[in-house]
């Protein structure tokens, strides 16, 4: 459901969501219902006032140092408020149907193409087989490199002779050849992505497509992907998983609320 300002203010008063972030006492540096009762003041930031829906949802997903590093962008001016719930908006839709994509299962076209797709694949390598009987052993040479290389155990120079000798072992499948396979496969995941896009469309997100019109613009509208590209140009760097902790945590019609995955991040997570 769409998150109202007062509804926020409420949660983060009694410390139940990850909003507090955006609300501070004049007079505490930690609001509670203590302090609100006895007359202090609270003061709701732009971004506060701003955040509904996904955008507030994927918010409350943020680790602490992405929350402060977003809220201190809007109220420095280099970040308007639109743009980072538009922003956050796209954000979330994107990783909705990631994991739509991912667990939601084909239909039976889709698994038709899918079937189609693995033939192509073992035709193509049946085609490479035939017109170079040495290309599956070259491959597995290849790997067999890359192992050896890992454990240190030969030098550069048997490194690039043994590369240039697999590379000539792999060559001989024709070009028209590759083409052909390249432009069928891709037609089919096309196919499948188009399927997958018009069955996500269709769900009911209820007031989350509501309060943006979102059953034209179910991934993202052409504003919110232009929003989250300023937001990211004015330095906003989201570096762990926040967004598919937010949408393991997103009753997917159809899907429920999936496994919350451990955080994942390029550098300690405070949250």
């Amino acid at each position: 459901m769409v998150q109202s300002v007062y509804n926020s203010a409420w949660a983060a008063l009694t410390g139940r969501t990850a909003a507090a972030q955006l609300f501070s006492s004049k007079t505490a540096s930690t609001p509670s219902l203590t302090a609100a009762s006895a007359g202090d003041s609270v003061t709701v930031s732009k971004l506060g006032k701003a955040l509904t829906g996904l955008a507030a949802k994927a918010f409350e997903h943020l680790d602490s140092d992405s929350r402060k590093q977003l809220e201190g962008l809007v109220e420095s001016g280099r970040v308007s408020a639109d743009d980072a719930v538009k922003g956050l908006r796209s954000l979330a839709k994107n990783a909705l149907f990631n994991r739509f994509a991912t667990e939601g299962g084909h239909s039976a076209e889709e698994q038709q193409m899918a079937d189609r797709m693995k033939v192509q694949r073992e035709q193509s390598a049946a085609a490479k087989a035939a017109e170079n009987p040495d290309h599956g052993a070259a491959l597995k040479d290849l790997d067999q490199l890359g192992e050896v290389q890992k454990n240190g155990s030969i030098s550069q120079e048997d490194v690039s002779a043994i590369h240039r000798s697999v590379s000539e072992r792999l060559r001989g499948f024709g070009v028209s050849g590759k083409l052909q396979f390249a432009r069928e496969e891709g037609a089919l995941m096309e196919a499948v992505f188009k399927s997958k896009t018009n069955r996500f469309v269709d769900l009911d997100f209820g007031e989350d497509d509501r309060e943006t019109s979102a059953t034209t613009n179910k991934i993202a509208s052409k504003d919110e992907l232009a929003a989250a590209e300023r937001l990211f140009a004015a330095g906003f760097k989201l570096e762990n998983n926040a967004m598919a902790r937010f949408a393991a945590d997103y009753d997917i019609p159809g899907l429920g609320k999936g496994a919350m995955p451990a955080w994942s991040s390029f550098k300690p997570v405070s949250r």
